[in-house]
């Protein structure tokens, strides 16, 4: 069933860019970008001329996430059910179509005042993408962009304005992570496991992680090789997520702080005949989280207590 939406990009606020040029071309194997008059750098991961967008600020976190229609009808009776709604999409300027590759776009917030953008017509590379360290590239097409992950405290009400937008609903999740109750909702828009997930974990960014997927495991393998040699920075060990998902996977830092995963053998759902699942498990095996990330979200949790926000495993009083 071809389905109306997808993920199109994802654009980062970033304090650092030479390091996230260094960290895009050596360990994601991603060619040199397109660079735009505004200082931001667009990447490009398959045939769009760029997916991934670095602009420089002092944020250090997702600034808007891309998703494109599938046509100006499906665009159209979007925001009118959008307006309908009690929202009010703003059209994007033509500067800003040409900064993101995109005939269209109009923008809005999430409850979580996470900007959207929706798009038509993402604009396509004049030359085929190419990758040393991905030679079989990644699995993109009707798919779309792997998946991002959002920190939601709100979840019902995210939950509900990306309903709105077209998502239903694939997994709940219900589990602990050391001392952190986390839930999540798994969301999908086309046939992929999820485009879209959100969790209720303590978090001071808007981002939690976003995912890539590789077409090869090997290519898996190789860039968790990579990873150690590079040094960067490891949050989760080799692991496999649980069906139906089955990604087999590993989660690294990226430059700002927030998580990126790379994973292969990520199964498709049936959205016309979907029924939503629960689960309590994050990882059929593997997916050892390193000490850097243990003390990270002991630090989250601090500093959600401290903000006043008290996290479930904080009001059950367990230690860190």
């Amino acid at each position: 069933m071809a389905m109306p939406l997808r993920l199109a990009y994802l654009v980062f606020e970033v304090r650092k860019p030479a390091r996230w040029q260094r960290f895009m071309q050596e360990m994601l194997g991603l060619p040199a970008p397109t660079l735009h008059a505004d200082g931001s750098a667009g990447w490009r991961v398959d045939g769009a001329c760029q997916r991934l967008v670095t602009v420089p600020g002092s944020r250090d976190d997702l600034l808007a996430l891309g998703l494109e229609c599938a046509d100006a009808a499906h665009l159209d009776r979007l925001l009118e059910r959008l307006r309908d709604a009690g929202h009010a999409p703003s059209p994007a300027d033509p500067a800003l179509c040409r900064q993101r590759g995109v005939r269209a776009l109009w923008w809005l917030h999430d409850p979580a005042q996470g900007r959207v953008e929706l798009c038509l017509g993402l604009e396509q590379a004049a030359t085929p993408f190419a990758s040393a360290a991905f030679p079989d590239g990644f699995e993109t097409g009707a798919l779309g962009l792997g998946h991002v992950v959002l920190v939601a405290h709100e979840l019902s009400a995210m939950e509900a304005f990306y309903g709105l937008l077209g998502f239903g609903v694939t997994e709940r999740l219900d589990t602990r992570v050391g001392p952190v109750h986390m839930r999540g909702t798994f969301l999908h828009c086309n046939r992929r496991h999820h485009s879209l997930a959100l969790f209720d974990v303590p978090g001071s960014q808007r981002i939690h992680h976003f995912m890539l997927q590789a077409r090869a495991t090997r290519d898996v393998g190789r860039a968790f090789e990579r990873a150690g040699a590079l040094g960067v920075p490891l949050a989760l060990e080799l692991g496999q997520h649980p069906d139906p998902d089955g990604t087999l996977s590993f989660y690294g830092e990226t430059p700002s702080g927030f998580a990126f995963e790379i994973g292969a053998q990520t199964r498709e759902i049936d959205p016309a005949c979907w029924r939503t699942m629960h689960t309590q498990q994050t990882s059929a095996w593997g997916h050892r989280p390193r000490l850097r990330l243990k003390l990270k979200m002991a630090r989250e949790l601090l500093k959600a207590r401290l903000r006043g926000r008290q996290p479930r495993s904080a009001a059950r009083g367990d230690a860190l």
